[in-house]
């Protein structure tokens, strides 16, 4: 019984008794837990924010690197891309086998998922989707105007059948240009080894634990990969040399061939400071290449076949503006010995990502709408990629200073197949001017007495006469480091 009490008076109620429902109690209970579940999870994600793609990519300059202003010309564009997507880009550089690796093996949005900027080839179509090209890189065709002064008049592939291209480890080549390359080479491990090759004009060694016999040297005198690069006479004029010891080698014994018939005076000598070859069948490979040399392994008919090819007048093919980044940057004493031909090949790259992750090829997909839309604008693309490179151009740029009581700064231009100064051609430069040079004169790099014919030879950046294809000649007290 309740008692209340209304102004005086009383009444009496009877409790209104309610009756058990379970089901009620099994829904409330229900949805506690549902509410539970969900704050847990909620406080385990990551704050709100753009998600993260995680690329990897090598020093390649100017297209990329860690230094570079914007990490290079294809990171921009990259970056651009998947910012519109809605991703933050976690970009990393690391060695550029590193690069692949990591690329290839990841499974998992949280691993690396696209590696950049390369070229299209079936061996990598087995492993990643290929996006559309980021970019169209020119590549040049670069000689040693003492050793191989010819190859400035190359203007068509096919003229590669006279020379010898200095393959580089990791590089891969256009079917036009490929055509004229053995199928299996011997590779150096960057540009710089391949230009010191250049101007060194070295030659390979063939070194063999067996003697080569007079049936294998006609099955591949005969074989149409020596047919199709026109060998047999240079294979003709490989002279193989007497039995030699090596005596880094444990005394071992071996045969050594190499292309003509200049005496070996000191074996030991020449294996130290050569280009080895040396045969599938030689289990020395390891201790040779811990002697020193620079060696790689192949069948005794592959050997063969790149001794004679190797033999060549020497070019080497790499990105043109890359090639001049090492030469003027890295290899300053070579920058006035080294010309590059006429004929660019313009090959087009792209982002790798790996068949191993399933969610790669819906990103593949929307990154290509993406890019094509940025480019469906060729003037906003075009703008995009020339403000990066003159950012590049304006960090390694000098400035030109007048000298005396001269109010101008004068230059002549340059003219790149006569490989000289026109002193007839007379250009004046306003003070100030910003120039990329492209070769510094010796005087610079050899501390020798100043001549007048001694000339920096440049592109100009800013000003009317601003071009990245003309050069010309200053004066060198004209230059003044930024």
């Amino acid at each position: 019984m309740i008692v209340i009490y209304f102004a005086g008076k009383v009444k009496t109620l009877e409790t209104t008794r309610t009756k058990y429902n379970p089901m009620i109690m099994v829904s409330l209970i229900g949805a506690l837990l549902l509410l539970i579940a969900a704050i847990v999870y909620l406080s385990t994600q990551p704050s709100s924010g753009p998600k993260v793609i995680h690329l990897s990519s090598g020093e390649w300059a100017p297209y990329s690197g860690e230094t570079l202003p914007q990490k290079g010309i294809a990171s921009v564009v990259v970056k651009t891309v998947f910012e519109q997507m809605g991703y933050s880009v976690d970009l990393q550089f690391m060695p550029w086998e590193l690069a692949y690796s990591k690329a290839q093996l990841a499974q998992q949005n949280s691993q690396i998922r696209g590696t950049y900027p390369y070229i299209k080839t079936p061996e990598r179509e087995n492993q990643f989707y290929f996006s559309d090209p980021i970019i169209d890189v020119p590549n040049g065709i670069f000689f040693h105007l003492q050793h191989n002064p010819s190859a400035a008049t190359i203007s068509h592939p096919s003229d590669l059948q006279k020379y010898a291209v200095i393959t580089l480890a990791g590089y891969e080549y256009t079917p036009r240009l490929r055509q004229y390359m053995p199928k299996n080479t011997c590779q150096l491990k960057d540009t710089q080894q391949g230009f010191e090759m250049l101007d060194g004009n070295q030659q390979w060694l063939l070194l063999s634990a067996k003697k080569i016999t007079q049936g294998q040297w006609n099955e591949v005198a005969k074989s149409p990969e020596a047919i199709r690069l026109k060998l047999s006479q240079r294979l003709l004029q490989i002279a193989p040399k007497a039995p030699l010891t090596y005596r880094h080698l444990e005394d071992q014994t071996f045969y050594v061939y190499q292309f003509g018939d200049s005496p070996i005076d000191n074996v030991n000598e020449l294996i130290q400071n050569s280009n080895l070859i040396v045969t599938s069948d030689n289990v020395l490979n390891t201790q040779i290449k811990s002697a020193g040399s620079s060696a790689c392994k192949l069948s005794i008919s592959e050997a063969l076949v790149w001794l004679a090819y190797s033999s060549k007048p020497k070019v080497l093919i790499e990105s043109q503006t890359v090639g001049e980044s090492v030469l003027t940057q890295s290899m300053p004493t070579l920058s006035a010995k080294i010309g590059f031909a006429d004929y660019i090949d313009y090959v087009p790259h792209s982002v790798l990502f790996t068949k191993n992750n399933p969610n790669n090829l819906a990103l593949k997909n929307q990154f290509n709408d993406v890019l094509n839309n940025l480019k469906s604008n060729p003037q906003a693309f075009t703008s995009l990629l020339t403000q990066v490179t003159n950012e590049i151009d304006m960090a390694d740029s000098v400035r030109l200073v007048a000298t005396g009581s001269k109010q101008l700064v004068l230059g002549q231009r340059y003219d790149r197949q006569l490989v000289r100064c026109l002193p007839n051609e007379v250009y004046t430069f306003p003070k100030g001017t910003k120039a990329l040079v492209r070769q510094w004169p010796e005087l610079f790099l050899n501390n020798v007495q100043i001549f007048a014919q001694q000339k920096v030879i440049a592109n100009v950046l800013n000003g009317p006469l601003a071009s990245k294809t003309n050069l010309y000649c200053f004066e060198p007290t004209a230059v003044q480091l930024q």
